[in-house]
């Protein structure tokens, strides 16, 4: 592909690229803190705050395959407007709820609001660019969002301490709407959509028995499951830990850019590597780091080794997408691809809905720091399977005969 065909593909993904910014900056104006905002603000226990998140990624769990189907039947940004409007719905809602019953039904719409934005950007970004720059694509619509999450995170203490919790969420729900306007900028190849479709359980029983058939796949989505369940444990508690290392809203919201800012600067960077030594070395050398980042954020205990911490965190994290998205095309061909994106992130999302909840339940027992260790020894079960892949495309049409014979 020539350099001009390559800017061509950049300019065809700027949109989405902006959308993606400005959703992620609404949505992490009210994440940051979310965590510090339970257990501190609203005396919520562990316990709770680990359902309230295990209610969200059940709820994104059983969104993400219906909108990777939705996302091959109708266009992308169809799709996008639904998830954008339930975003506004879920986060108005969580501005007005105090009990763990109201989060945790403002946390199911966030969920399914949060997996069709998702699935939807993701699904028209590989489309745009096919396997040769698909990490270097991705990477550079990845790279936007986490400037939204930079920007949304550093904002949110200021907002919260300047204006309070329930102007944070409004205001967050609000500019969840602001992008629509963009959406008709959006440009997707007609070509490479159905004319005409449904969803049927036919449709959504096709990636399980594709699970089953695609050996890739199948060691893929176990590897990212231990990963995703550590992740999931931890992930809730970096406010909280921070907290209790003496730092203040505006502070929690510098830590959390700190993660951000080191994922914003590297996440390009990692995805042209991706394209060069190859999504699996990228992936395997994440999962390896991560453990490493988990562990220091876990034990460190004033202003100045928190933020080295989140900085070498946020560095690690730029490493997974695009070289997961980019593994997940290599092995499968383009077709269908957002029913693939859809299955993967579904089995590994309902897999890994217990991970708040455990993280909960080990901070009541033994404490905030317990938390990241342990999540970080759970991640390394990922590397046997990550290890045992080996790339070959398989296309949707030769799944479809295979099933068929059976």
């Amino acid at each position: 592909m020539s350099r001009e065909s390559f800017e061509n593909l950049v300019a065809l993904t700027a949109p989405i690229a902006a959308l993606h910014l400005l959703l992620n900056l609404s949505g992490w104006l009210w994440y940051t803190l979310l965590g510090k905002y339970l257990i501190v603000d609203l005396s919520f226990s562990g316990n709770e705050l680990g359902l309230v998140m295990m209610i969200y990624n059940l709820s994104f769990a059983v969104s993400a395959l219906p909108a990777g189907i939705l996302s091959d039947i109708i266009m992308s940004r169809r799709v996008l407007l639904v998830g954008a409007v339930a975003c506004a719905i879920g986060i108005l809602l969580m501005a007005f709820s105090r009990d763990v019953v109201m989060m945790s039904i403002a946390c199911l719409i966030i969920g399914f609001g949060d997996a069709f934005t998702l699935t939807a950007i993701t699904v028209h970004t590989v489309k745009s660019g096919g396997i040769r720059h698909l990490a270097t694509l991705y990477g550079f619509v990845l790279w936007a969002g986490t400037l939204g999450e930079l920007l949304g995170s550093f904002m949110s203490g200021y907002v919260k301490e300047y204006l309070g919790s329930q102007a944070l969420f409004t205001l967050s729900s609000i500019m969840s709407l602001a992008p629509l306007p963009m959406l008709p900028l959006i440009r997707e190849r007609s070509q490479e959509r159905r004319a005409t479709g449904s969803i049927s359980l036919a449709s959504i029983a096709e990636p399980i028995k594709l699970l089953g058939f695609h050996d890739i796949l199948r060691l893929l989505t176990l590897g990212l499951i231990f990963h995703t369940v550590g992740y999931c444990m931890f992930f809730p508690f970096i406010s909280v830990h921070a907290s209790f290392a003496g730092l203040a809203d505006r502070e929690i919201g510098i830590i959390n850019s700190a993660i951000l800012l080191s994922t914003f600067l590297i996440t390009l960077p990692c995805g042209i590597l991706a394209d060069r030594i190859g999504s699996k070395r990228m992936l395997l050398a994440h999962v390896l780091l991560s453990s490493a980042s988990w562990m220091l954020y876990g034990l460190s205990s004033d202003l100045t080794s928190v933020f080295l911490a989140a900085a070498f965190l946020g560095a690690v994290n730029a490493m997974d997408y695009p070289a997961r998205r980019r593994l997940l095309i290599e092995a499968s061909g383009e077709e269908a691809v957002g029913t693939l994106i859809g299955a993967l992130d579904f089995f590994i999302s309902l897999a890994s809905i217990p991970g708040p909840m455990i993280g909960g339940i080990l901070y009541e027992l033994t404490g905030v720091s317990s938390v990241f260790l342990i999540a970080s020894l759970i991640n390394l079960a990922s590397i046997p399977f990550l290890l045992r892949i080996r790339v070959h495309a398989i296309s949707m049409e030769e799944f479809r005969r295979e099933v068929s014979q059976q």
